[in-house]
């Protein structure tokens, strides 16, 4: 194992596949996977779906994601953080760069995008029930994809998941980082 480990930012809107692509990773041994999405679930149990995220709510999740990554890299993992993407700029995305740049962890950003009707038709094939009113997720979604056209994030980090299944993602993009790590 290297000396320092590596972690890879993973975001973009919902239904991408982020946490695919993730888990997907982590099926090396070397590698953990952490989804901002658990840290959400625990801090809005109770709360109607959809609720907004407050600024100190964001903060609260981010520090927790944070001290975790930390944990895992002083177990000697690498650790691939994914999480959505919904505002520009992007603060998570910031803040997670700025967190572990400060600490010199080494951090590779990756944005997975695709368009609102493949995100629609995804959604559909999941069948989840928040997912049933598709003119409010559309609108989301289109809302979520805007925010990849921030200046915040550079073109050489986004990949195009339009036409490409799991395994492809994987291979073209990720894999010679993985099994070098």
């Amino acid at each position: 194992m290297k000396d320092k480990p590596q972690v890879i930012l993973l975001a973009g809107p919902g239904g991408v596949g982020k946490t695919s692509t993730a888990a997907r990773i982590a099926r090396h041994p070397d590698w953990e996977h952490v989804s901002e999405d658990d840290y959400w679930v625990k801090i809005k149990e109770g709360h109607p779906w959809g609720e907004l995220r407050t600024p100190e709510e964001e903060l609260q999740v981010q520090d927790e994601v944070v001290r975790r990554v930390l944990d895992l890299l002083g177990s000697g993992k690498n650790v691939v953080l994914e999480f959505i993407l919904y505002e520009d700029p992007p603060h998570p995305l910031l803040n997670y760069q700025m967190a572990f740049s400060a600490r010199h962890i080494p951090v590779v950003t990756r944005i997975l995008r695709t368009s609102a009707d493949e995100l629609l038709r995804r959604m559909q094939v999941r069948g989840r029930p928040r997912d049933a009113d598709m003119q409010k997720r559309r609108a989301q979604l289109e809302s979520q994809l805007r925010c990849l056209s921030s200046h915040h994030i550079h073109g050489d980090w986004v990949i195009d998941t339009s036409d490409l299944l799991l395994d492809q993602v994987y291979a073209r993009h990720f894999q010679a980082m993985i099994e070098n790590s």
